[in-house]
C-alpha cells in the first residue's frame, strides 16, 4: 500500500517539531530565560548585581564611593559661577565702551605713528579696521579664559585640591585690579558704570567663595589625609 504524500512546504511534518533545550529554574517554576545585563558589577536593568563582577578575582574590594561635595564647596561653586557672568558682563561693558570712545583712540594711535615715522603714511579708515580686529580678538581671547576660569571651576567642585589653589589665587587677583575701579566708578559713561559695577562684585562673590573653600568642612573634602584622620 502507498504511503500518502507529505504536504508539500511543511516541515517538519506536523507532531515532529523539534525540542529545544530549556534551562529549568527552581522546583515548581518555569524556565529561565536569560536577563540583559548592565553595566559592569550591576545586575539586570541597572539593579546591583553581585560583587565582584566578572572578569575581576574573587574577594576584590569595592572601589570606594566619591564623597559629595560638602554645602560650602557647592555654595562657592555657585559664587564662582557668579564671577563668570560677571567677567563676561565686564569684558562686554569694557569693549563698548572703547569702541563707542575710538576716535580718541584713532587720533591717538595715528599722533603716535606720526612721531615714531613722519614717513609712514596710514590712512584712519585702516586704523579704525586694525581697531575693530583688535577688540574681536580681545573679545575671543576673554570669552576662552572665562571659559578655562569655568573648568577649574568644576575641579574644584569635584574635589581637586590644585583646582582650589588656583581659583584662590586668580580670586586675589580680582580683588586687587577690582579696587581702581572702585575709587573711578562714576565716571567715563555708562558703559564704564557697568563695567566698573561688575568688577566690584566679582570681587565681592570672589571673596566669598574664598572663604567658604578654606572652612574645615572643605579643607576635608579636598584633603582626604584629613577626612580619614577625623573618620
Amino acid at each position: 500500500m502507498n504511503q500518502p504524500e507529505q504536504p508539500q512546504g511543511q516541515w517538519p511534518p506536523p507532531g515532529q517539531w523539534p525540542q529545544w533545550p530549556q534551562e529549568q529554574g527552581p522546583q515548581g517554576q518555569g524556565p529561565q530565560w536569560p536577563q540583559e545585563q548592565g553595566p559592569q558589577g550591576q545586575g539586570p536593568q541597572g539593579q546591583p548585581g553581585p560583587w565582584p563582577p566578572q572578569g575581576m578575582p574573587p574577594g576584590a574590594p569595592r572601589p570606594p564611593a566619591a564623597p559629595e561635595p560638602p554645602v560650602d564647596v557647592v555654595t562657592a561653586f555657585q559664587l564662582l559661577c557668579g564671577v563668570a557672568v560677571l567677567g563676561v558682563v565686564n569684558l562686554i561693558a569694557t569693549l563698548l565702551a572703547i569702541y563707542a570712545d575710538r576716535d580718541t583712540f584713532v587720533d591717538q594711535l595715528l599722533a603716535d605713528v606720526a612721531a615714531q615715522d613722519p614717513s609712514l603714511e596710514i590712512s584712519r579708515s585702516t586704523v579704525e579696521s586694525m581697531l575693530a580686529v583688535g577688540l574681536g580678538l580681545t573679545g575671543l581671547v576673554g570669552l576662552g579664559v572665562t571659559g578655562l576660569y569655568m573648568l577649574f571651576a568644576f575641579k574644584m567642585r569635584a574635589g581637586r585640591n590644585w583646582a582650589r589653589m588656583l581659583v584662590t589665587m586668580l580670586g586675589v587677583i580680582m580683588v586687587f585690579s577690582a579696587i581702581p575701579a572702585l575709587f573711578g566708578l562714576g565716571g567715563g559713561g555708562a558703559a564704564m558704570l557697568v563695567s566698573g559695577a561688575a568688577a566690584i562684585l566679582q570681587a565681592v562673590l570672589v571673596v566669598g567663595a574664598i572663604v567658604l573653600m578654606h572652612r574645615s568642612e572643605s579643607n576635608k573634602y579636598f584633603l582626604p589625609a584629613l577626612r580619614n584622620h577625623d573618620g
